[in-house]
């Protein structure tokens, strides 16, 4: 019975990534081949972060602060409301910068 799967070398040891149908104690041959690098998918966060960072120095300046609290005045020209909460965008652009350094 010949057999292909993929497995992970952790501490020491081959990780199948899944269950095999072989009984406890069998001896079995291995051919190792190092798998392609798997793509990594970037997360929301990160996206966000290279964004943010990749844009040029002051754009972020002047973009409004008040996040979701006033989407009628941004979408519908409605009066603004009052708020004195930091913007997400300008707290993760803060927060990426202080952690590359």
């Amino acid at each position: 019975m010949a057999l292909r799967l993929t497995a992970e070398y952790i501490n020491g040891s081959l990780i199948p990534l899944e269950p095999l149908d072989l009984e406890e104690g069998t001896l079995v041959t291995l051919e190792i081949t190092p798998a392609p690098e798997a793509r990594r998918h970037e997360t929301i966060l990160e996206a966000t972060d290279r964004v943010l960072l990749s844009a040029p120095a002051g754009l972020w300046d002047n973009t409004p602060t008040d996040e979701s609290k006033n989407y009628r005045h941004h979408l519908y020209d409605y009066p603004r409301e009052k708020s004195n909460a930091r913007g997400l965008c300008r707290y993760r652009l803060l927060d990426s910068t202080a952690q590359q350094q």
